[in-house]
């Protein structure tokens, strides 16, 4: 689960860069500028807009895709072929998905 969550949590580098400058720079002043440098390296960071715009949509689009399925499930099939093994095997992308990203901002 650790493998899992990490593919999914960023800034790795950069939280620990920010957990040695709390434990070793004792002036408060200096800390804060060597934290704001930090940050301020984090946003200049290159990015692919189209791999951020993924990501970022990654619970809406499962949500849009898991009701496509059941729509087309239920127009091919009809309602009766709903059941709750479809459901729980169709949910666990997303529910797997939610529980490894965490709450959002």
């Amino acid at each position: 689960m650790k493998f899992l969550k990490s593919l999914f949590t960023g800034g790795g580098a950069i939280n620990k860069g920010l957990d040695i400058i709390d434990q070793m720079v004792t002036d408060k002043d200096k800390a804060a500028e060597l934290k704001a440098a930090f940050y301020l390296q984090e946003l200049q960071t290159p990015t692919i807009p189209i791999v951020d715009a993924i990501h970022k949509m990654g619970r809406q689009t499962l949500a849009v895709l898991q009701m496509a399925l059941y729509f087309y499930i239920v127009t091919k099939y009809g309602a009766d072929a709903i059941t709750p093994e479809l459901v729980a095997g169709v949910s666990g992308a997303a529910s797997i998905y939610t529980l490894v990203k965490g709450k959002g901002k």
